[in-house]
């Protein structure tokens, strides 16, 4: 028997870690974790190892296939025909070519970051010319903490400090416990800092993973996190007086003098903004190299106008939230707010420094770290950025122990690194590959829709796609005269994760005339295919790009890494490489050039290892060209196929970068003002009603409107969403291994206080229904103590009933389709659809 160890990269969730993979007679009979790879070191998640599952499932795809029914809908069976590639690519690309002149009507969901189909299908959709690309999951996903961190921190996201923290407060998030990028790396950062002697408070409506290794779970109402925020900022600002103030004077824009009408003052010559230089008694620009003392307390004259800093008006905002104020909104003790402000306060250790590699750095061992929880809620935005106000009140962003933001900036393979912009605030953020990214300062001008998901409207937000069931309703009202006509996506269950109110998002995909796409098995997303393309498992694929180690690395002075993944057995016959269907595609409709040139730019690529126009490369050609043009001639593919991936030390200046930028953060979103203005003129041009309630630059706390809905409309219980280790999206929802752990686990079922089962004559594992304003579906009940008396969480992502996903149908409630989509349930800043949805359950 012939046996071999494949070194390649895991893609059951979007990290990669880094897998040994056994190959015996041509078969794969085990996956272990590479201990040389700095993403995982070693270790292995239950997602993981179950990866060997997929590959062998006897449902999967393998031809391409084409429906013969025409009638469309959830549950409507598409008639599937077996095709050949020639007729599944000539049909694409002659529907494709139907719309070339108006290439708007092209929507490409490209969401698939196990590898390269993220990129390269996002580059077909430039190349054609669509302005409608989806490059993100689900109606929350990287709403708010991508764009807020480009501006705040310089990367992607953000990640705390757990070589150094010493307490750490996480809200709405399962950091380092359940989930996020670098999972299995931090996951062992985590035990260490626990066992260190860090303290770990978690504050969440749900008592799940992160809160059972937490000192303290902090149960809080749905939708209040900003109000918690206000409140522990109240207590360190005014009752406590813990700030850094050196680094708001200096490294923010806290000391810019802001004017009765809510702007900066102003240089009238050169337009910057002014500060008051306590030393001299007079005004400056910000950045006149004489100041000496910028004064973030008081209040000024000049020229007949008062004026005061950004900080004295934040200091003034936050009086308005006592925790006494914050305990009738979020439920959470008084006391306890006030407590924990304190120790955070007192961890968090202003002035201290500490030195590393010979360099002298700020120590600011506290933070708190926020995601998906605070920011999938109708004033989504606002509940985010007040919890990271915290952090840079008190200096803790990109110095040991604060937050951290994951992959802002590098020296090798390339230079790329955070710089400043408009009014010296940080503008532009650090990212490997050259291409845009989500900016919510300075925004854009907004103007008449043109885009079918009305970004336009949206002048702050990173993408906009959860307005697409909406807007497909009634065109017309927001001054559309098209449709989308043909959509591509990849092999994601969009229908399930990306959206609401899955009847709305099915009459969307009901309203589109031509729909393909990939897929490994046939999952709701696919049922309305007209073409789906047979795609290879992380097992039998190459892929440049692996994971998201390029955007949510771990972070501190571990290596920095690239690995490129390669296939441990050949796809089935019948199965090609993505990457060569899509080029394929671009051939076809005569923009292979264009792709090419795309694809350049995209991946750096300089000449000698360029995509020529006029020539056609295989996978294995533009994977090496672009190995060998990043890492050197002689670590092309076959290098990296015997050596599995680079390891680059990083040093001071790469890990902690906070020192390192040229430019402020902002404690105050003058921008906003102007932004809301211009929106105004357009919405009341159009004769819109808006709510502009966000548009303001410091922030506020706001009820969602589950928040009130369950004190008026019969509805009693709030309905939340949360994560489990083993469970990424609807990836392996069939997959038997996983299957397994979840029914043992009781992660079907929805998790119920006990006092209010008890009022409900409910047990432990009772049927119930589960209503919300838009379905009704069974649920089977999980009592429990460890969530909030008025929530009812739901974990995973189930509720599956696609014939190509037999073991996962029936089990389990798909949280999305509970919520309603409408835009009176949108933030107007950021476009997360809320993600917390009044609820009744009852046997």
């Amino acid at each position: 028997m012939e046996s071999n160890w494949v070194l390649t990269s895991c893609g059951m969730c979007y990290v990669g870690c880094g897998i040994r993979v056994r190959v015996d007679d041509g078969v794969v009979t085990g996956i272990e974790g590479d201990p040389n790879h700095p993403q995982n070191r070693g270790n292995m998640c239950a997602k993981g190892k179950a990866g060997l599952m997929n590959l062998y499932n006897p449902h999967r795809l393998k031809t391409p296939l084409k429906r013969t029914n025409p009638k469309k809908g959830l549950h409507e069976d598409p008639k599937w025909q077996e095709i050949s590639w020639e007729e599944a690519l000539s049909t694409i690309t002659e529907r494709l070519g139907a719309i070339r002149e108006d290439p708007k009507k092209l929507y490409v969901q490209a969401w698939e970051v196990i590898g390269d189909n993220f990129y390269w299908l996002l580059a077909l959709g430039s190349a054609f010319g669509t302005p409608h690309l989806m490059g993100n999951a689900s109606a929350t996903c990287g709403k708010v903490i991508h764009p807020v961190e480009f501006f705040s921190g310089g990367g992607f996201h953000q990640q705390p400090d757990l070589h150094y923290c010493k307490y750490l407060v996480l809200v709405g998030t399962q950091f380092a416990i359940a989930a996020r990028g670098a999972f299995n790396h931090i996951l062992r950062d985590m035990a260490e800092a626990r066992a260190r002697g860090m303290k770990l408070v978690v504050v969440d409506p749900v008592g799940g993973f992160a809160a059972s290794k937490a000192d303290e779970w902090v149960p809080i109402r749905p939708g209040t996190d900003s109000a918690f925020a206000l409140g522990m900022l109240h207590v360190l600002l005014n009752e406590a007086g813990i700030y850094d103030e050196k680094f708001l004077q200096h490294r923010t824009n806290a000391a810019y003098l802001v004017g009765p009408h809510g702007r900066y003052l102003r240089d009238p010559v050169s337009g910057k903004p002014l500060i008051y230089d306590a030393a001299d008694r007079s005004a400056k620009i910000f950045d006149d190299p004489a100041v000496k003392e910028p004064a973030i307390a008081g209040s000024y004259d000049f020229e007949g106008l008062k004026a005061r800093p950004s900080f004295e008006l934040l200091r003034e905002h936050v009086r308005q939230y006592p925790p006494e104020k914050v305990e009738e909104i979020t439920s959470v003790p008084a006391k306890t707010i006030r407590r924990i402000a304190r120790e955070f306060g007192e961890a968090v250790s202003i002035g201290a420094t500490m030195m590393l590699d010979g360099v002298e750095l700020p120590s600011r061992p506290a933070c708190v770290d926020w995601a998906k929880g605070p920011q999938g809620h109708k004033h989504g935005f606002h509940q985010s950025w007040a919890l990271k106000l915290i952090n840079i009140v008190t200096g803790a962003v990109n110095v040991p122990g604060g937050i951290l933001s994951t992959a802002a900036a590098g020296k090798r393979p390339f230079l790329w690194w955070p710089d400043g912009g408009t009014d010296g605030l940080l503008e532009d953020g650090g990212h490997i590959l050259p291409l845009p990214h989500p900016k919510a300062f300075p925004g854009r001008t907004p103007t008449r829709p043109i885009r079918m998901d009305l970004a336009e409207l949206f002048p702050l937000a990173p993408h906009f796609h959860t307005l697409l069931p909406i807007t497909s309703e009634d065109p017309a009202r927001w001054g559309l005269d098209y449709r989308i006509e043909v959509m591509l996506h990849a092999p994601t269950n969009s229908l399930l994760g990306s959206f609401g109110d899955i009847k709305m998002v099915e009459r969307f995909y009901q309203t589109i005339p031509f729909i393909f796409g990939f897929g490994i098995e046939i999952n709701e997303t696919n049922l309305f295919d007209d073409i789906v393309l047979p795609f290879p498992t992380y097992l039998e694929r190459y892929d440049f790009v692996a994971g998201t180690g390029l955007l949510i690395p771990h972070c501190g002075k571990d290596d920095w890494f690239w690995q490129v993944r390669q296939p441990a057995v050949k796809p089935p016959e019948g199965i090609r490489y993505p990457q060569e269907v899509i080029m394929e595609i671009a051939a076809r409709l005569g923009i292979l050039d264009d792709f090419y040139r795309l694809l350049n730019h995209a991946f750096r690529m300089k000449e000698p290892y360029t995509l020529e126009a006029g020539k056609r490369y295989s996978v294995t050609e533009v994977i090496d060209r672009m190995a060998r043009c990043w890492f050197g001639e002689e670590r092309g593919l076959e290098w990296f196929q015997e050596n599995g991936l680079v390891r680059i030390p990083r040093d001071v200046e790469e890990a902690y970068i906070g020192p390192f930028i040229h430019a402020r953060l902002p404690v105050y979103l003058e921008h906003f003002l102007q932004r809301g203005e211009e929106l105004k003129e357009v919405t009341d041009g159009m004769g819109l009603k808006w709510d502009f309630s966000d548009y303001v630059p410091l922030p506020e706390w706001l009820p969602c409107p589950a928040y009130d809905a369950v004190k008026r409309d019969g509805f009693d219980l709030i309905a939340v969403h949360f994560k489990f280790p083993y469970v990424y999206g609807s990836y392996g929802n069939d997959n038997p291994w996983i299957d397994e752990l979840c029914e043992k686990t009781g992660a079907y079922g929805v998790l119920i206080h006990s006092d209010v089962a008890k009022a409900k004559g409910i047990a432990d594992g009772d049927e119930v229904w589960l209503e919300s304003p838009v379905e009704k579906v069974r649920a089977k009940a999980k009592v429990t103590q460890c969530i909030h008396p008025q929530v009812v969480g739901i974990g995973g992502h189930f509720g599956h009933w696609a014939p190509g996903m037999p073991i996962a149908q029936g089990k389990g409630v798909n949280f999305n389709a509970l919520l309603p989509t409408e835009m009176e349930r949108i933030d107007k800043i950021s476009t997360a659809l809320d993600h917390c949805v009044e609820v009744r359950v009852y046997k």
